[in-house]
């Protein structure tokens, strides 16, 4: 055997030998590598998430109105309803008016009652505002002079037939028997004989404000609020009426009209 045959034979064997070594030696290292870190740390399971609590329907508390009513006559004289549907003739009047405050505003009030506006007028006054009578008791006459004249005025200035001017007119002023002024018993109350029956500017002025917060201590109720002219077919924020004092405080505790009221307490 040639020097040359010699070496090639040695690299032979030593190229097998280098092949088995590997082949021993890699599974062994695969063996000592250890845990992994998702072995050494893995991600917990996400715990779940209670239900939410089963609430109870809570009921709301049922207001039995016709049981808490105070137990009043509704045909005692100062509960007289009058409105579009229930009018009073020309003959009717109260038994008696006294002047308001001496006459001092010439305006009359039922005398069974004047007591309780005058009252309801001094406390305006004790707490600082200043009070007028725009108007109190008003004849059945007196309302027919301001309705028929107010139906004329609007026939001659729109050139309407008469008869269409009066259901025009109706908007604007009571048909006469239809008016609370006739029963002596309300009172339309500003501040001044100057400041304008203009319902929304009216509706902000201090004094009103208060008569409506306090007109049921006296027995007093305010008659025409906004949210009720659907069922009272007016909005006058100075009108106030007197219905004695359990049924004023009933009615403002409850935020009723005189109409529901009425309902309310004659099973209607």
């Amino acid at each position: 055997m040639t020097l040359k045959n010699l070496r090639i034979l040695m690299f032979a064997m030593c190229l097998a030998l280098l092949t088995v070594v590997s082949t021993r030696v890699s599974p062994a290292r695969e063996d000592a590598a250890g845990p992994t870190e998702a072995e050494l740390w893995p991600t917990p399971e996400p715990t779940p998430e209670p239900p939410p609590p089963t609430l109870e329907p809570t009921e709301e508390p049922v207001i039995d109105l016709e049981a808490e009513l105070p137990g009043v006559d509704l045909n005692a004289w100062y509960l007289k309803l009058v409105n579009n549907d229930n009018s009073l003739s020309a003959s009717f009047s109260p038994e008696n008016v006294t002047a308001i405050r001496g006459g001092i505003y010439s305006q009359y009030f039922d005398s069974r009652a004047i007591e309780r506006l005058e009252a309801m007028l001094d406390g305006a006054e004790a707490a600082g505002y200043e009070v007028y009578v725009r108007t109190a008791y008003r004849p059945y006459k007196s309302q027919a002079t301001i309705f028929y004249g107010r139906a004329t005025v609007i026939s001659e200035n729109q050139g309407i037939e008469y008869a269409e001017a009066e259901q025009m007119a109706r908007k604007f002023v009571a048909y006469p028997g239809t008016s609370e002024h006739q029963l002596g018993l309300c009172a339309d109350i500003m501040d001044s004989a100057q400041t304008p029956l203009d319902a929304e500017q009216a509706a902000r002025l201090p004094l009103l404000l208060w008569l409506q917060e306090h007109c049921a201590e006296y027995g007093f109720i305010y008659r025409y609020p906004k949210e009720k002219q659907d069922i009272t077919g007016w909005y006058e924020p100075w009108h106030f009426r007197y219905v004695g004092e359990d049924a004023a405080r009933y009615m403002a505790d409850k935020n009723l009209c005189l109409e529901e009221f009425y309902a309310l307490s004659s099973g209607a």
